[in-house]
């Protein structure tokens, strides 16, 4: 029974992360898609450029919740951390290689942060803290997304959380590999800043 629990929180958390809200959002409030402007990512940084930043925080709290949603029912049916670990990595995959928009999607971070909130939430807090001060200091939420994912590893080990740091190894990669095409502008000098619209 735990194998099925498993299969079906993995296949439910999948499947959910991949719901584009960002495109849903952008297309159904201002008739933008976020895919073909700005950046051309669906996630909640470049709604808030496109689309003023009451859709972009809608969009961040959905790609949060979609993240969320499955772990919290993992946490409560299956029996230990590495399984659950599965069910928060599925929905982060998802989110980035989403079947609704031909297996490409976002960066992940937003839903990697929902899905990691009832695993460890003190660590996740100090990477998260992590973020908004290279944030504030740069602007470029890219490089703040990377540090994040990077910090969540080093707070795992710091916390003594160590059945989550494969799970968090896994998540740096996947979220350093999907901000590869920014980390070539940030190395040009080409990144843009992150600025609402007026």
């Amino acid at each position: 029974m735990t194998c099925f629990y498993l299969l079906f929180g993995m296949t439910f958390a999948f499947l959910l992360g991949s719901v584009p809200f960002g495109l849903v959002i952008a297309k159904t409030f201002k008739g933008i898609d976020p895919r073909k402007a700005g950046s051309g990512n669906i996630g909640s940084t470049n709604v808030a450029r496109l689309c003023g930043w009451p859709c972009g925080l809608l969009t961040l709290f959905c790609d949060i919740m979609k993240g969320t949603l499955p772990v919290l029912i993992a946490v409560c049916v299956l029996p230990d951390q590495f399984m659950q670990s599965l069910v928060a990595l599925a929905a982060v995959l998802g989110h980035i290689k989403s079947p609704f928009l031909g297996f490409k999607g976002g960066k992940g971070v937003a839903t990697t942060i929902g899905a990691l909130i009832p695993l460890a939430f003190l660590p996740l807090l100090c990477a998260v803290a992590c973020f908004f001060v290279v944030v504030f200091i740069t602007r470029y939420v890219s490089l703040s997304s990377m540090t994040m994912a990077v910090a969540l590893v080093v707070f795992y080990a710091v916390f003594g959380h160590w059945q989550l740091l494969p799970l968090g190894v896994t998540l740096a990669v996947m979220i350093i590999w999907a901000h590869r095409s920014n980390i070539g502008r940030l190395m040009r000098g080409e990144e843009s800043k992150f600025v609402l619209k007026k």
